[in-house]
Parts: structure tokens; sequence; C-alpha cells
């Protein structure tokens, strides 16, 4: 079973929201970028680059956002119900989750991490594209504790950098979720299976 076309369009409506932000964050990053077109821009730092870093204030200027309702149910309005989420954690996940659903995502979250390989968005810039600053507390919503961790929705990988600089990542499985696909985990499916075969 799949979900319906109305429950699929509720998951693009926001992502449109999403890439909304994105556009705008690619524009501001553009208008102070001295050579936005650098081919190896995220390679190097010039000396004038590293004055730009040291004299602005961080972050992308995002303005803050209300995020709309989801509608109740859809696989993402019962995912949120389920799971306990804020809004801040449904936009969360939407933002980590883009890039699965449309590849334009990877080159644009690149850009923004000014670093072409990192093409998933770190910790620091879904907080930004959520209209928050990095440094916020808000970064707490992705500690290990929180719903959308604990509850295996997000990944948050590559432990081994600071934690703004830390990527998101969507588990496969959430993402066909939402996608309306019901096949069980890969690694559930054989202990089900098992579970069905048992006679008592």
């Amino acid at each position: 079973m799949y979900a319906t076309e109305a429950e699929v369009d509720v998951l693009w409506t926001r992502l449109r929201l999403i890439e909304e932000r994105v556009r705008y964050a690619v524009a501001a990053r553009r208008a102070v970028d001295p050579d936005p077109d650098d081919p190896y821009r995220g390679q190097y730092l010039t000396p004038e680059a590293v004055e730009r870093i040291l004299e602005g204030s961080g972050g992308l200027g995002l303005p803050d956002h209300e995020p709309p309702p989801v509608p109740p149910t859809s696989e993402l309005g019962l995912l949120t119900e389920r799971f306990g989420l804020s809004p801040l954690d449904t936009d969360l996940l939407l933002v980590a989750l883009a890039p699965d659903l449309d590849p334009r995502f990877e080159r644009l979250y690149g850009y923004l991490n000014d670093d072409l390989t990192r093409r998933r968005p770190t910790v620091a810039l879904a907080l930004e594209l959520c209209g928050l600053p990095a440094a916020s507390a808000a970064r707490f919503r992705l500690s290990p504790g929180a719903p959308l961790i604990a509850g295996g929705l997000i990944e948050v990988t590559e432990p081994e950098r600071p934690p703004l600089s830390r990527v998101l990542a969507v588990p496969d499985r959430v993402s066909a979720h939402l996608l309306g696909g019901t096949e069980p985990d890969a690694r559930l499916a054989r202990l089900l299976g098992e579970a069905d075969a048992d006679p008592t």
C-alpha cells in the first residue's frame, strides 16, 4: 500500500516551503559573496574571505517563520502525532529529508555549507533554514533524547565534528514511510517472518 496522491501532495507542499527558504538563503549568501561562482568554493579561504567571516554576524539572516499546520490524517501528520513532534521538529525533519526526495537540494546544501562535498544539511544549516540562530537552544531538538533522534526519524552523523557541523540524515525507512511505503524495516522483516511462522 502506498500513500494517496493527496497525502504525497502534503509532503511536496511542505517541501516547496523548504525550497523557498533555501532560495532565500542562497540569494543572501550570494549577495555577500565577492565571488559566488568560484568553482573552488569551499576548498580554500582567501584573506578577504577570512575578513568577511570575522566581520560578519554569522548565520543566513533568514526571517523567522511560522510553519503551517500539518493535516492530521496525512502520513506526515500521523508521524508527527505518534512521535510527539513539535512544528520545529517537523520542519527539521523536512529539511533533512529534502535531498532524499529532490536531488537539487544536495547541491544547494553543498553551496550553503560552503563545501560541495557536504550535500546534506548540517545541524547549523537546518536550524538556520528554520529561521533560528544556529547557537540557539533549538539545537537540543537534535539531541539524543529528543523525539526526532530517540524515535530514529533523523540520524546525526559525523560525531567527530563539532555539534553544529554534524550532518543530518533521514533513514531510508522513514523516507519510504512518508511516501506511503508500508514494507517493514529490512532489519525487522526476518523477525516478523519468524513470528508469522510461530505455531503457538
